[in-house]
């Protein structure tokens, strides 16, 4: 019998294989951060809150979650507030978005993060990476997630002014 088909043979070099593939290494949210040297804070839900600056000198911040949202497809949220909108979130609003996800957005989408005390709606844009992506795949995502809240806030903003 050759080596070539005897399945102990075949096991031992596919094992190393098998375990690159299913096993990668998640750096944790912080020591990333640190190798970025990106200023943040802890929350008292225990989310990072990361001062994100971006290139053309406009700034905001980002929440990361450190926890995995799902064992099975191990992702990380991380979030930036585009606007507090007070009461119901405007249909045509609503529609433009979504159109915007189907039509644009790779990463993330738009999503109502909660009610302030005051009555407002939370609208932020979240993005989900994979808990194991590269440290430039994560700069890309934060980067990414702070323009694009940035650029709606905006333009909520001009709406307010026009109106």
């Amino acid at each position: 019998m050759t080596t070539s088909r005897n399945p102990c043979f075949l096991a031992l070099f596919s094992l190393p294989v098998l375990l690159s593939i299913s096993c990668s290494q998640e750096m944790p949210v912080e020591r990333t951060l640190r190798r970025l040297d990106l200023e943040y804070a802890l929350d008292r839900e225990g989310d990072f809150r990361v001062s994100v600056k971006l290139d053309d000198g406009r700034e905001t911040i980002v929440g990361i979650s450190p926890a995995v949202a799902n064992e099975k497809i191990r992702v990380r949220s991380m979030w930036s507030v585009a606007g507090r909108i007070p009461g119901k979130l405007p249909d045509s609003l609503a529609e433009n978005l979504l159109a915007d996800v189907w039509e644009s957005r790779i990463w993330g989408g738009w999503a109502l993060a909660g009610i302030t005390s005051d009555g407002r709606h939370v609208l932020v844009y979240i993005t989900r990476i994979p808990a194991s992506s590269s440290i430039r795949m994560f700069k890309e995502a934060l980067m990414y997630t702070a323009e694009t809240a940035i650029n709606l806030r905006e333009a909520l903003s001009y709406l307010e002014e026009g109106v």
